[in-house]
């Protein structure tokens, strides 16, 4: 420990160095990693596109010149996920896993990280301590970590399949964490999950999963999420679980909003189904239970515009969802709308589908006698029905309309009356909602979970619950004491359990494995 102190008060002592001469006197990184470069050549038009976002960090860093055989600095420029060097060169962080590397000679230090994938190595170093503490913060952000089962502890499984809590040994802050063996992914859902994860990197928005950070030890990638607790809609209700109009309301307009979100981004869901959608259990104070339900649109659907087709939404969704247009070869569908007409089936479910046997029937099995009926809904329209609310039906016709060119907008449907009036009537309720039937304060939670037995076993230190907006990254993680002991920690069972799922592909990262060195981060 005390060597530790002493190298990084040397470090943090130093002015910008040329450490030029260090990396090319020693023989310390083996030829041929020096030589296969990770770095591809961006076009020009896709660099204009990127330069519209904003930069993260920008500066020369030492790395390896493959046209001069030799270390030299080179100016970086940091986008979110996105590495790119003066050379017109960029790397997409999320495929990389991160290693730190020391190179030393007496009592000269070369500080400096590992950038490696199935392409081969880029290697970053830097001049000044203080140049190493802000792209290390912001690289951690993007690329893949490693040594998860020594920096954090599994607790407890969630409701949501190959969901845990899991806390962080350092400081014991709670966070969820998903499980994923890479050898049961076909190329395709490989595909789709880095998709997911590289939105989720690079956007904070409410209605989506927070994340935090990625690692991949092995075979498992685990993702860690800001802790969150609750089912899908769909399980809620097979549950008997009833929602009521301000209910549903509150839901939508969410889903809208996160909707309006991901197409002003160029991106699209595709897979709007109450198996999809979480709702959290609220853990506000009892004086706070007024507050609308939270849900996160989740799953890896999101797609570019130009990859949806029929048989890719036959694979994604029950026909319901899909909007008539796609059946009529005739035409051309606007593949903005999708996600429009299927909040409207998602809303008409809500509203008018009821099952039998609820507890007993998949998604896919439950929808046999579900059937949008369009006519029904334009007659209920023009006869003003009382049993029914007006404002509702016309949305649902707004959404539903056969003809996509006259659906509603995104926009017009947030700003429709019937959403108005309902989220009106929650905020004017000065009775207590009928929300979850497991709901619960943050005191509750911690008391009935087994992180609150966690915090009993470590007398008085507290879990701290995360969000997004905590800073949680810091420098030197190899050096602290773990409080849990390694043999509370769950993770090696939970790594069984994804073990007995059948193994369909190789592993696609053995050179990655087999090249790695054990991680400091």
């Amino acid at each position: 420990m005390k060597q530790t102190k002493k190298r990084v008060s040397y470090i943090k002592n130093q002015k910008p160095t040329n450490i030029e001469w260090i990396l090319n006197l020693l023989d310390q990184i083996p030829k041929y990693q020096l030589q296969q470069s990770n770095m591809k050549k961006i076009s020009a038009a896709q660099l204009s596109n990127l330069q519209e976002c904003d930069q993260l960090l920008k500066s020369s860093l030492y790395t390896f010149d493959t046209k001069i055989n030799k270390f030299t600095q080179m100016q970086f420029t940091l986008y979110p996920n996105m590495l790119i060097g003066d050379n017109q060169e960029y790397l997409v962080l999320s495929s990389c896993i991160m290693t730190k590397k020391v190179i030393q000679y007496k009592e000269f230090t070369a500080q400096g990280v590992q950038l490696l994938n199935s392409q081969g190595n880029l290697f970053l170093f830097y001049e000044s301590y203080v140049q190493q503490l802000n792209w290390e913060k912001q690289l951690k952000r993007f690329s893949k970590l490693q040594n998860f089962s020594n920096k954090y502890t599994i607790q407890e499984k969630l409701s949501i399949q190959n969901h845990y809590a899991c806390v962080k040994n350092k400081n014991n802050r709670v966070y969820t964490v998903q499980l994923i063996r890479l050898s049961s992914l076909s190329e395709q859902l490989y595909e789709a999950l880095m998709n997911e994860i590289n939105i989720l990197m690079c956007f904070k928005q409410n209605g989506l999963h927070q994340f935090h950070s990625l690692f991949e030890d092995g075979d498992i990638l685990y993702i860690l999420y800001d802790y969150w607790v609750g089912d899908t809609l769909y399980k809620l209700i097979q549950q008997g679980f009833k929602l009521t109009a301000s209910q549903i309301a509150q839901i939508i307009f969410q889903i809208i909003k996160v909707v309006r979100f991901l197409h002003q981004n160029n991106l699209y869901h595709g897979a709007i189904l109450p198996t999809n959608i979480i709702l959290h259990r609220v853990t506000a104070p009892q004086s706070q239970q007024g507050q609308q339900l939270k849900i996160t649109l989740f799953n890896f659907a999101y797609r570019d515009a130009n990859q949806y087709s029929l048989a890719w939404l036959n694979k994604r969704v029950p026909k319901q969802w899909i909007p008539p247009e796609f059946n009529n070869l005739q035409i051309k569908p606007e593949f903005s709308n999708i996600d429009g007409y299927q909040i409207g089936v998602f809303l008409y479910y809500l509203t008018f589908h009821t099952n039998t046997n609820k507890s007993q029937l998949s998604f896919y099995k439950s929808l046999d006698n579900f059937k949008i009926d369009y006519q029904w809904l334009k007659s209920i329209k023009q006869e003003q029905q009382k049993e029914y609310s007006f404002s509702l039906i016309e949305l649902l016709c707004g959404l539903l309309d056969p003809d996509f060119k006259n659906r509603i907008t995104l926009n017009n449907a947030l700003a429709h009356q019937w959403l108005t009036n309902q989220r009106q009537k929650q905020n004017g309720q000065n009775e207590k909602p009928k929300i979850l039937p497991s709901l619960r304060t943050i005191l509750e939670l911690r008391e009935q979970s087994s992180c609150e037995m966690l915090s009993s076993r470590l007398g008085k230190e507290e879990l701290h619950v995360t969000s997004s907006s905590e800073d949680d990254v810091e420098f030197c993680d190899d050096e602290y004491i773990h409080r849990i002991s390694k043999e509370n920690n769950k993770i090696p069972y939970y790594q069984n359990i994804l073990n007995l799922i059948p193994n369909k592909h190789p592993s696609r990262s053995k050179q990655v494995i087999d090249q790695c060195q054990e991680s400091q981060f």
